[in-house]
């Protein structure tokens, strides 16, 4: 069942408006009028109602937000947290190659990757 609450409110809208990929601690000091584990909690029930996309730097979970974008697929810059949208026809191709090797991609996946600025930054 989905509340749609005050503080889901300010949750999801900060993260939405970061644009970023951003750790449920980093939305929690963003938001001190929302409590840590209200930021986990609203963030997990968020990534089973498909609303945000979660992916894993070492040991630490960060969250972006995908509201109704569910029909491509998106990078996570592992430097800066920028979140890419890939166009559906390139979210296409590599669900195509994935299939070829008898994998299948798991819907709203973030794919770790470099941003263009961090990858100049890096002289690539």
């Amino acid at each position: 069942m989905s509340y749609d609450t005050h503080q889901k409110r300010l949750v999801l809208e900060a993260l939405r408006e970061s644009g970023e990929c951003l750790s449920a601690a980093e939305l929690a000091e963003r938001l001190p009028e929302v409590g840590f584990s209200s930021v986990y909690r609203i963030l997990s029930q968020a990534a089973g109602e498909n609303l945000v996309a979660v992916t894993a730097r070492g040991r630490t979970r960060f969250y972006s937000y995908l509201g109704g974008c569910h029909h491509h697929l998106h990078g996570s810059c592992v430097r800066c947290g920028a979140l890419i949208h890939l166009d559906e026809e390139t979210s296409s191709r590599i669900s195509e190659i994935l299939e070829e090797k008898g994998l299948s991609l798991e819907c709203d996946c973030l794919i770790p990757c470099l941003c263009p600025t961090c990858s100049r930054k890096e002289g690539r």
